[in-house]
């Protein structure tokens, strides 16, 4: 199959590591991907995995900026590409655009997938809704890749000629490193040796709910110093969530360490894993990142997160904004390692069946190859 990728941006992100990952497993597979989005720091890791980047301005607002990415979208999907896959409004919008101007005969089939829900937790409703219907809009397939984007796509009396619940999100299953590594992951955190980490990961933005994890720590952090928290990202919110640990004095046990390559190290290194935010949209990568090594995962319980977290089975789920369960939830893992433990596999025995990268891709490519065969209605 030939495939192309449309999405916003190729920075450091959940959808855009996935992208690395999907086009490495579909390289390997035989099939050709090109990914068109802004260049970024992951545009390196999609040519090593074996696609094409063909680099877009991705502006909206700008039309000579449409207009130029309208041209090379045109010019990529006249090159008899087999399927579109969209990730964004401005994706979807520039992909209709090409399309139209190209003969019948040479149209992709397109397919559109929603990833989130609130792009922030401001946003306002219509605003979140019309993104959405502009994302789905002229899709041949639609992908409904969580219960929480199903119910957004309810909602909008969309009714796209096809559509499928499956994930389009995979992770591969590692090895996890030595001994030797987490011991130096340790060290260089400054960790004692009786001191547990606990971790979370995510672009420093509001749909992630930092501050949620930062209040946790504080709560956890009057009663016992045994404990480190590592928020790992960057993001505008950078300076604000700093602020917050300095104001509530506990800098010297909550690190915002910014963007890292080692996360499975870091992950191995944790007691727990905590998902801190309350807008829905998919599971999270990050989820189902710290699940494939075994590490036992903490998060609020919104409809996205469900489908990976069977509550008290394979992972712990609190009421949203509860920083004091949340809090209590870190407790219980720390001292319970036996509990911590059984969590942990059961949590990777569930992601395995749903979300480890090769079921993933296989599910795909079904779905890829059933919608480009399928005639014409």
């Amino acid at each position: 199959m030939r495939i192309a990728y449309v999405t916003n941006s190729l920075e450091m992100g959940g959808i855009e590591t996935n992208l690395c990952r999907l086009t490495g497993a579909l390289s390997r597979r035989g099939d050709s991907v090109t990914v068109c989005a802004r260049p970024g720091t992951l545009t390196t890791a999609i040519i090593a995995n074996g696609g094409t980047v063909w680099d877009l301005e991705m502006r909206p607002t700008s039309p000579a900026s449409l207009f130029r990415d309208f041209r090379q979208l045109r010019s990529l999907l006249n090159q008899e590409v087999d399927l579109v896959h969209v990730f964004s409004a401005t994706a979807a919008l520039l992909v209709n655009l090409a399309i139209w101007t190209l003969p019948r005969s040479r149209r992709p089939v397109v397919v559109a997938s929603l990833m989130g829900v609130q792009a922030s937790l401001d946003e306002r409703r219509w605003k979140t809704l019309l993104r959405a219907r502009v994302t789905l809009t002229g899709a041949d397939l639609v992908i409904v890749t969580s219960p929480a984007i199903g119910a957004l796509i309810d909602e909008l009396h969309h009714q796209p000629s096809r559509s499928v619940q499956a994930s389009v999100v995979g992770v591969e299953v590692v090895e996890p490193p030595s001994r030797d590594q987490i011991e130096w992951l340790r060290i260089s955190l400054e960790l004692g040796a009786g001191d547990h980490l606990v971790t979370t990961i995510g672009r420093l933005d509001s749909t992630k709910s930092h501050h949620l994890f930062i209040q946790a720590a504080e709560r956890i952090l009057r009663d016992r110093n045994d404990v480190v928290f590592a928020v790992v990202g960057a993001g505008p919110l950078d300076r604000i969530l700093r602020e917050q640990v300095a104001e509530a004095g506990i800098d010297g046990a909550v690190h915002l360490l910014g963007e890292r390559r080692d996360i499975a190290d870091l992950l191995c290194a944790s007691t727990a894993y905590v998902r801190p935010g309350i807008v829905d949209g998919f599971v999270g990568i990050t989820v189902l990142e710290a699940q494939s090594l075994s590490r036992p995962v903490i998060s609020f319980d919104t409809r996205d997160v469900r489908p990976a977290i069977q509550h008290d089975v394979s992972g712990l789920l609190v009421s949203p904004n509860d920083t004091e369960a949340l809090a209590s939830a870190i407790v219980d893992l720390i001292d319970n390692p036996v509990r911590a433990a059984a969590i942990g596999k059961a949590g990777f025995d569930q992601f395995v069946g749903t979300f480890s990268l090769d079921s993933v891709v296989e599910n795909l490519c079904t779905i890829y190859s059933g919608a480009i065969t399928k005639e014409p209605s």
